[in-house]
């Protein structure tokens, strides 16, 4: 009998131990995590579910947005404890090319080029491995013959 009592006595401890809400902040930080671009946290206090944070921070953001920047807290919520930390925004992309830059350019580039004096389309086109057409497409601002490059712009070389 005794045995089945400490046996009994054991899993209880380890059970409240597992379910236990963590109490030391290096727990906190540890147990949860948010995405390496947020720019702007939140100190959980108690009675905060994750639509109550959305509301007090004037509802800038969207459940779907809080869930994806901090993956680590349950679809219903249940796992916030009061002294964590959780991501409330995020640091604004960085556009692909750093200024300059002409109007237009694509939303979506990826990979820029920096036009030096001698540049014309069809060469930079051939450098980077893409097309005229492409090259015109993802740089609007730049006219079919090409002659309106500015020395010293970036323009988007790849999406």
């Amino acid at each position: 009998m005794l045995a089945i009592t400490t046996i009994i006595a054991a899993l209880a401890l380890a059970a409240n131990q597992a379910f236990a809400a963590p109490t030391e902040i290096s727990q906190l930080v540890a147990r949860q995590g948010y995405v390496a671009n947020c720019n702007k946290t939140y100190s959980v206090v108690s009675g905060d579910t994750c639509n109550a944070i959305i509301g007090k921070l004037g509802n800038t953001f969207t459940l779907e947005q809080f869930y994806s920047w901090n993956p680590q807290v349950a679809s219903d919520c249940h796992n916030l404890y009061p002294g964590e930390t959780v991501c409330v925004g995020l640091a604004p992309a960085q556009p692909a090319c750093p200024a300059p830059t002409q109007p237009g350019l694509v939303s979506n580039c990826v990979a820029c080029y920096k036009v030096v004096e001698g540049d014309y389309c069809y060469a930079i086109a051939q450098a980077k491995g893409i097309t005229v057409a492409n090259f015109l497409l993802w740089n609007p601002s730049v006219n079919s013959a090409c002659t309106n490059l500015v020395i010293g712009y970036n323009y988007c070389v790849g999406v």
